[in-house]
């Protein structure tokens, strides 16, 4: 059998890609793109080499292909704790297997067989590439309520919850409501977006801040005290399309702490960013925020 290093490559690229996306979906936790090519690359390469090299046996040895997968998760996310990096690694394991499992399923209904070699499944137009797309659409169609039960946690869709928001010696307490559709991530930081009613944070901020991110003025937030106001840092502009409204803009900041009470515990979830709303978001006011699966993943 000929393989062609170059279709073996970009066969492995756009899966590993896939995998690491989908994987980002199920836990809730932002990726950049660049970063997902980067270890999506380290995979096919690894994949190239242990395909040309059967016999090397350390290139083939399990602690290789566990070594390789754990330093794909590393490059793919920004990792603070031990307990993040098995988590991920875990959401990356399960979607590969879901994958795979799927593929190799298909295959043997749609094909007739699937196409190893060197420990290798090989999706070529000579393999399964039908059983691949289809298993594609599955997990792409599976993976998304899967994301939502293990991202919310016990906290589930439409839930309202007590969060307390503390900056400097000031604190807000209001509730949020848990909302699946709540998707915004700050594009320079990577992190989670809780989007706040402006009156519920007012009483921490400086009127000159409040005016600002209420305002949404661009201008005035990217010229605002660059040099000695500590408030340069703290201020982000995310951007965010909505019905209506194709390209918005967010202004929130970060805060030194947010507590989120699950269970009757309030637990701290770090690297959030406050986007403000200078709307209501509840007719009731039953709730001041929303909070999205990707903020939950961090509890």
């Amino acid at each position: 059998m000929v393989i062609y290093a170059d279709l073996l490559f970009t066969e492995n690229l756009l899966a590993n890609c896939l995998i690491l996306k989908l994987a980002s979906i199920i836990s809730g936790c932002a990726m950049k793109i660049g970063r997902a090519v980067l270890a999506a690359s380290l995979g096919a390469l690894y994949a190239v080499l242990a395909t040309t090299f059967p016999k090397f046996t350390l290139l083939n040895s399990p602690f290789t292909k566990i070594a390789v997968s754990a330093l794909m998760i590393l490059i793919a996310f920004r990792i603070r704790s031990i307990k993040e990096f098995f988590k991920r690694w875990g959401m990356m394991l399960l979607t590969a297997f879901l994958l795979a499992g799927c593929t190799y399923a298909l295959s043997n209904i749609v094909e007739g067989g699937v196409i190893t070699y060197g420990g290798f499944m090989y999706v070529s137009p000579q393999g399964t590439l039908k059983a691949f797309l289809v298993s594609v659409a599955l997990c792409v169609v599976l993976v998304r309520p899967i994301g939502r039960i293990l991202s919310g946690k016990v906290l589930r869709d439409g839930s309202i919850v007590p969060v307390m928001l503390k900056l400097g010696d000031k604190s807000v307490r209001f509730n949020a409501l848990v909302d699946t559709g709540n998707s915004l991530i700050d594009p320079i930081t990577g992190y989670p977006v809780m989007v706040v009613e402006a009156e519920s944070v007012k009483p921490i901020l400086p009127q000159e801040v409040y005016d600002l991110v209420v305002s949404n003025n661009i201008g005035i937030c990217t010229n605002f005290g660059r040099e000695n106001n500590p408030w340069f840092t703290r201020i982000h502009l995310i951007p965010f399309k909505s019905i209506g409204r194709e390209n918005g803009i967010l202004t929130g900041f970060r805060p030194d702490n947010i507590r989120i009470c699950q269970e009757g515990v309030f637990k701290e979830v770090n690297d959030v960013i406050v986007g403000v709303c200078g709307t209501k978001l509840s007719n009731n006011a039953k709730y001041s925020a929303l909070l999205g699966p990707a903020m939950l993943s961090k509890i």
